[in-house]
């Protein structure tokens, strides 16, 4: 028989992980697999209502809730990439006694997992945008679609990088766990860098996803730019990260399968 390459048995234990995931994430939920779209669209149009009682005339020449859509539906997806990296170890450690199964293979399969949740988000949206007569026409496409994997590699590096932390000291996860709400209002979800004052402005900058948010936007509304977003920012929270979550995942990867 021919010998199977690394690359081939990689691929064949993400795939089998990803179908576990999918049936274990939502196969045995009743409507389990619209609640990965229910809980974004429900988020849209809870702030959307808040903002429509608030009597604000929202931004000008912006469809509110196609604002809140790219943004909460960008932020979910990194939030689910980086949550649910760091309890891949745990959820699949039975299957590590199986020499193909590495521990990140684990996290590969959810990175795709989250990714067909964002897809088929974004398909209910438009159809809902589309139905409901919402501005959803695109300034550059390209670049959206830039961001949103960029965003995607940035969440997939933090991920393997918390996994491996939480996996030798678990109150680091709980303590994640904790500030993903204020880091929720941190983001720039509900509204721009520009329309800050200057303090918060410069503060609220630190925050790696404010770039990414802020990109999406900026790319996407043609009465919106990305004067505030800094690339060499967002690589050096991309690359950083990546090299230090492989490096430390490298190192304890047999520690990790054992524990």
């Amino acid at each position: 028989m021919k010998k199977r390459t690394s690359f081939s048995i990689f691929k064949s234990v993400v795939i089998a992980l990803f179908l576990r995931e999918i049936q274990t994430r939502f196969g045995t939920k009743k409507l389990g697999y619209l609640w990965g779209i229910i809980d974004p669209m429900t988020q849209i149009i809870m702030f959307s209502l808040v903002k429509s009682a608030l009597h604000d005339r929202g931004m000008s020449g912006i469809d509110y809730p196609v604002f809140l859509a790219t943004g909460f539906l960008t932020y979910n997806f990194f939030k689910a990439l980086m949550n649910g990296s760091m309890s891949a170890f745990d959820a699949n450690r039975a299957l590590f006694s199986y020499r193909q199964v590495k521990p990140i293979d684990a996290i590969v399969s959810r990175f795709f997992v989250e990714f067909l949740v964002l897809f088929a988000s974004i398909t209910v949206f438009i159809s809902f945008g589309l139905f409901f007569g919402l501005n959803i026409s695109v300034k550059d496409f390209n670049m959206v679609i830039l961001a949103v994997a960029w965003l995607g590699i940035f969440g997939i590096g933090i991920g393997i990088l918390f996994a491996v932390i939480t996996n030798f000291y678990e109150t680091f996860g709980k303590i994640i766990s904790f500030i993903s709400l204020p880091l929720f209002f941190l983001s720039g979800l509900l509204y721009t860098v520009d329309s800050l004052p200057p303090i918060a402005r410069e503060i609220i900058l630190y925050n790696p996803i404010v770039h990414f948010i802020e990109m999406i936007h900026g790319n996407y509304f043609s009465v919106l730019n990305t004067d505030y977003v800094d690339y060499e920012y967002m690589i050096f929270w991309t690359i950083v990260p990546l090299f230090i979550g492989l490096f430390f995942y490298l190192k304890a990867e047999k520690k990790i399968i054992a524990s």
